[in-house]
């Protein structure tokens, strides 16, 4: 290979790696860490160390994050994403409500009557608590509250059934 194909291939290679960053720039929606990081590297290769042109947005971090939802109130381009923590609250705020709540008199337990079975409640109860398991294992206090709340729930659902009984 001669210098002048050598320098025609670096060029493509290099525009190739210029387009992959800034179309990675241009969407707004967030990356995982990992994925971040090496775009980080490749601009890093393209400009050399000194760059401050990375492409900045939101990381959404598995141990830290839901995977699931994004928070648009934020004006964050594609979503922000929310904590573990914040999840927590807002699900023992939830729980909270519905407790206090009165259930229409007269309905129950005719009318109104939702039922779960034994071995559905012990299905759901078991994966809320696979679910606190691995919540805890991130090591991240939120995830540590997010869990509490997974297993209160999870004790919740399987109060009523035989396992429960005999816990």
């Amino acid at each position: 290979m001669t210098g002048d194909e050598l320098t025609h291939r670096y060029e493509a290679l290099r525009r190739a790696a210029t387009a992959v960053i800034e179309s990675t720039a241009a969407d707004p929606a967030p990356v995982f860490p990992a994925h971040q990081q090496k775009l980080d590297a490749l601009a890093q290769a393209l400009t050399g160390p000194e760059s401050q042109d990375v492409a900045t947005r939101e990381i959404i971090d598995p141990d830290l994050h839901l995977l699931s939802m994004l928070d648009y109130e934020r004006g964050v381009p594609g979503g922000a994403p929310f904590s573990l923590a914040h999840d927590a609250s807002e699900i023992r705020e939830s729980m909270a409500k519905d407790d206090v709540a009165e259930h229409p008199r007269g309905y129950y337990p005719d009318e109104w009557n939702p039922t779960l079975t034994e071995l559905r409640a012990m299905i759901v109860a078991t994966l809320l608590q696979e679910l606190a398991a691995r919540l805890t294992a991130t090591g991240d206090p939120g995830g540590h509250e997010l869990a509490a709340v997974a297993r209160e729930l999870a004790d919740e659902v399987l109060a009523p059934t035989f396992a429960g009984a005999q816990r």
